[in-house]
């Protein structure tokens, strides 16, 4: 009993640590191809476009990144709607210094938000639509930031009529904790990391908040916002919606760059159990597996059965999960920000990987023990069906 009890065991883990290897072997080469495709993209002819900037309280960087949407090269015209739920929000004030700032440019700042849904972002994103003036819309997330050759990149492949909605992987920027470097990390390094992957198999489910870019008419046949109000995954919600009208979901290869903020270690693992309770309600198959792709605390569960050899499966894969950092980071000549461990020796860039990867195992293990997430200071619930509640 016992003996056959240890062979399920040394099986389980032997098959296991070859999964975990043989995707971060995946990983590496979706990221050598992705770069290949950076450096193959083009810009379209511009039409004018209306930039919808929902905004929430005081986070780090929200002046300069709100700025970098006004200093875009792009010849046509250019409407960016900021909406807070309220105009006593602090990041009302900010929005009107980055208004005095560029006075060419068409910025309007609006406030207040229809009640539609438990999703606040979708409500103040109902609100801003019905002050759009232009056929084109761009949709992004208050913490991103961009490049001057943003517009252009993310809008081009809307002017063929089969795309439906354009969005984009990006690169986390973190600010100076060690638990915003860690987050960063886990955006760099797994989430996107993953993202790719599942594009290099064939996968268009892949829609993110970072941007979401559409025309009128696509978004208007969805029946516009009101239909994601409910939910909390309402960027995944928006790329089905327009995959079910039979249009095309593309990943642009422009990578805007992401504010990660995270000050303290409660912090960073609520915000990231709200984005893996969010998936496993969205994806629940491929949550239920996805510890395949924690690899080095997966490779490490051959070790009892290896010997001397034991850690042999785990030293490999920190060399691919190198490997895998090494090849991720933002293109020399891009408009991404720079890499924030590209000065940190190899020693102490091992040490934050494998206590990222242990940390998200962590994460993904405490994903199945509720449904309860944290968002924006509100305590909600999300319901199998991805439906957002007041927390019980």
């Amino acid at each position: 009993m016992i003996a056959g009890a240890v062979a399920v065991g040394r099986l389980f883990a032997f098959a296991v640590a070859t999964a975990s290897i043989g995707y971060l072997i995946c990983s590496l080469v979706a990221a050598v191809r992705w770069r290949r495709r950076q450096r193959d993209a083009l810009a379209a002819a511009c039409a004018p476009v209306t930039i919808f900037k929902p905004v929430c309280g005081l986070e780090p960087d929200l002046e300069r990144n709100l700025l970098s949407f006004c200093d875009q090269d792009y010849p046509a015209d250019v409407e960016i709607l900021i909406g807070a739920r309220t105009a006593q929000d602090p990041a009302v004030a900010i929005a009107r210094r980055v208004a005095a700032a560029r006075p060419d440019a068409t910025i309007r700042i609006i406030t207040g938000a229809y009640a539609i849904g438990a999703n606040q972002k979708v409500n103040t994103l109902a609100r801003l639509d019905a002050e759009a003036s232009h056929h084109l819309l761009v949709i992004a997330d208050s913490d991103v930031r961009v490049g001057p050759s943003y517009l252009r990149q993310v809008t081009a492949p809307l002017a063929d009529p089969t795309v439906g909605i354009v969005t984009c992987a990006y690169h986390g920027q973190p600010t100076p904790s060690v638990w915003s470097r860690l987050g960063a990390l886990g955006m760099d390094d797994w989430y996107i990391a993953s993202v790719r992957v599942a594009l290099m198999f064939g996968s268009s489910a892949y829609c993110a908040g970072a941007t979401m870019a559409l025309r009128r008419e696509v978004l208007d046949a969805v029946g516009g916002f009101a239909p994601l109000a409910p939910f909390l995954a309402d960027d995944y919600q928006l790329g089905a919606s327009v995959r079910d009208l039979g249009l095309r979901a593309v990943v642009s290869t422009y990578h805007p760059t992401v504010t990660t903020h995270e000050p303290d270690a409660v912090t960073l693992f609520d915000h990231e159990l709200r984005w893996m309770r969010t998936i496993r309600t969205v994806q629940p198959y491929g949550h239920a597996f996805m510890f395949i792709t924690y690899g080095l605390p997966m490779t490490l569960l051959a070790a009892p059965f290896l010997g001397a050899w034991g850690l042999a499966p785990f030293a490999l894969a920190l060399l691919l999960r190198l490997a895998l950092h090494a090849a991720g980071r933002p293109r020399a000549g891009t408009d991404a920000a720079p890499d924030a461990d590209a000065r940190l020796g190899i020693g102490a860039l091992a040490t934050l990987l494998v206590v990222r990867d242990f940390l998200s195992f962590a994460v993904w293990a405490a994903s199945f023990l509720g449904r309860r997430v944290s968002w924006r200071q509100q305590a909600l619930r999300v319901h199998p069906d991805g439906v957002l509640s007041g927390a019980d």
